[in-house]
């Protein structure tokens, strides 16, 4: 990272240096507090839009790479087509108003981070932090509803794990210190059931693992063999099976508490197991994306056709307790979309799913880059980029994903 911030130098002096390190820490740090806005809108997005202002009139949104002006390009036409499927479907102003300001916060966000984080090592780790104490005060001040009852899942668990990671991260580390670290705040997760971070994070572990050989032998970057890429790929697919094995045996004997045990026989018991059953928005998404494919179905998309077509699928498919749906959840009929790319499928059509299938190639091939061997931040890197495939194909871009998915994109960049 320091040869990309000496090929890109930012004239300064040491008291705006200052002022940008604070500027840094406080945006994912007041995450904490939310004003309802139409929808929710955090005090870290009110601070990145006045720093996009600010940029944008000192004429400093200048310092962007080719794969960085890709990614605003493809993320315009994201937004550009959103706002022709809800003008065209008509759809109602508060959801359009969520709709556009979830993408216009996406750009904003990520050019601002772009600026300050680009080439700068120290300031990722100073941002890293942020997350991890503003996550913190969100969960004890202004927890999300679910946190209520998944205090773990929904609230300590991300602060924890990117506290650690960070941890593991620092400059004395040694070798194995990492992949310890992450294997083991990996079985929490587990424990915790917490499986998908629980997964990714014994996946860091795994490619920290291969790649180290290959690491202590040279000191310059380079590239991985074929060998070596198959892998990084396999370490994430033996994660995963991994978790599924150790899960069930936990849940199904009663190690990891009765609710854990029932959500497991609740989710297991069709045909496809747990591995449908957890994800099963799938078959609701799906059915909308083929009915309108191109256009999309607007920001927001509601429709109760689709939230039984998921049911029914799923007790076609011998899944138990699929009608034991919420009477508010039917009548609201959100379309089913557990999922970045299949979301922006359904809402915005298919330039929806072409901007987050980009981002989603851009991951996969920043993972199968092996970084000099100095390079500290290489627990963190992994931690990146696996969390963000994994989001990509199955967790929704929920509100706090907006501060995020652009700091994760910013690293990979940078590393790149």
């Amino acid at each position: 990272m320091s040869a990309i911030a000496q090929s890109h130098p930012l004239q300064v002096s040491a008291g705006e240096s200052r002022a940008a390190d604070i500027l840094v820490f406080a945006i994912p740090f007041l995450q904490f507090v939310k004003l309802n806005v139409v929808g929710v809108l955090y005090a870290s997005e009110i601070v990145l839009i006045a720093t996009f202002l600010y940029f944008a009139v000192n004429r400093k949104l200048r310092r962007f790479t080719p794969v960085s002006k890709t990614f605003l390009a493809v993320c315009a036409a994201w937004l550009a087509s959103q706002i022709v499927t809800d003008v065209v479907l008509n759809t109602a102003f508060a959801d359009y108003a969520r709709g556009w300001s979830r993408i216009a916060m996406t750009l904003i966000a990520f050019s601002v981070l772009y600026v300050l984080l680009n080439g700068q090592q120290q300031r990722f780790v100073i941002y890293g932090w942020g997350l991890v104490i503003g996550g913190a005060l969100e969960f004890l001040i202004n927890p999300v509803e679910l946190a209520n009852t998944y205090p773990w899942k929904f609230g300590l668990s991300y602060p924890a794990t990117l506290g650690v990671f960070l941890l593991a991260s620092r400059a004395k580390s040694g070798s194995y210190w990492p992949i310890v670290a992450s294997a083991a705040i990996g079985c929490v997760n587990i424990v915790a059931a917490t499986r998908s971070r629980g997964a990714v994070c014994l996946a860091v572990a795994l490619c920290l693992l291969i790649t180290l050989p290959a690491r202590r032998q040279s000191q310059r970057t380079f590239g991985l063999n074929t060998k070596s890429r198959l892998m990084v790929i396999g370490a994430f697919a033996v994660s995963i099976a991994g978790i599924a094995w150790i899960y069930q045996y936990a849940s199904s004997s009663g190690i990891l508490g009765q609710v854990a045990q029932e959500e497991y026989q609740e989710q297991s018991t069709g045909e496809y197991g747990v591995l449908l059953g957890g994800r099963s928005a799938i078959l609701g998404s799906i059915p909308a994306i083929y009915d309108s494919p191109i256009l999309g179905h607007g920001s927001w998309a509601r429709d109760p056709f689709y939230v039984l077509a998921q049911l029914q699928a799923m007790a076609a498919m011998g899944y138990e307790n699929v009608g034991a749906i919420e009477t508010e959840e039917l009548e609201e009929g959100y379309v089913p979309a557990h999922s970045c790319i299949f979301g922006a499928w359904v809402e915005a059509g298919i330039v929806g799913a072409i901007f987050w299938g980009w981002v989603l190639v851009f991951t996969i091939k920043s993972l199968l880059r092996v970084h000099s061997s100095n390079t500290l931040m290489l627990p963190l890197v992994f931690f990146c980029a696996l969390s963000l495939a994994w989001d990509l194909v199955f967790s929704p871009y929920g509100t706090q994903s907006r501060i995020i998915v652009p700091y994760y994109l910013v690293m990979l960049m940078t590393q790149l």
